[in-house]
């Protein structure tokens, strides 16, 4: 069910916001509901809010194999890279 919300947000902030909605292919309503979701989904780490939405659609795609400690081999890329 979608309720109706009214705030009072400086125009310049709406504008950018509009733009940023837009070039997102989102309405600005969308947008805002889908930050307010961030913000009470915390414990979803699929919903996480330092997670881009790209990444969010994209995980779990892929399996991985569960012996692989995906952090280590990232150190161990990174420690070689820049030796």
């Amino acid at each position: 069910m979608n309720t109706k919300l009214t705030l009072s947000i400086d125009d310049k902030i709406i504008k950018h916001a509009k733009e940023f909605a837009k070039q997102r292919n989102k309405s600005l309503s969308r947008l805002v509901e889908d930050y307010l979701d961030g913000l009470s989904s915390n414990n979803d780490p699929l919903k996480a809010k330092d997670i881009p939405p790209i990444a969010r659609k994209l995980a779990g795609v892929l399996k991985g194999n569960p012996d692989v400690d995906i952090r280590k081999e990232i150190a161990s890329h990174l420690e070689n890279k820049y030796k």
